[in-house]
């Protein structure tokens, strides 16, 4: 392999991974239902919506620690569907999970809730709506 193309791949490996990560995590904020605002002030907490567009337009690599929130807002999000999955899989409880139209209104049932816990319930409860698993009220 010559030299020019052994870069050529480099290049192109580096721009592959890039839009695997671009691809995986760029669309986290939608999949919780946030703005590129409440992202920026939630997620990155830096106020730089510039900085996210770019995130997602592929322009720049997302920084190792906001994969690492999203990864982990999407693990608790996936365990959250996973405990009320098997309460509906042993019969314990109704099927249905209350819908919150904005943030005060789950912290009055929440009382330690934030933002996020709220965006992240908002997400499941979606889901599990949207795979006829849960009811909303």
């Amino acid at each position: 392999m010559s030299v020019v193309l052994f870069i050529a791949s480099l290049f192109s490996y580096k721009s592959l991974k890039n839009d695997e990560r671009v691809r995986n995590y760029k669309h986290y904020g939608v999949f919780f239902d946030m703005t590129i605002e409440e992202c920026t002030i939630y997620i990155t907490q830096d106020n730089n919506s510039t900085t996210w567009q770019r995130w997602e337009a592929g322009d720049t690599p997302i920084s190792p620690e906001i994969i690492a929130r999203l990864k982990e807002m999407k693990a608790r999000r996936q365990r959250r569907i996973n405990a009320i999955v098997d309460k509906i899989n042993n019969r314990i409880g109704n099927n249905t999970m209350r819908y919150f139209p904005d943030l005060s209104s789950f912290q009055s049932i929440y009382t330690e809730g934030d933002f996020i816990e709220w965006k992240i319930y908002q997400s499941v409860a979606a889901e599990l709506f949207a795979h006829d698993l849960e009811r909303l009220c």
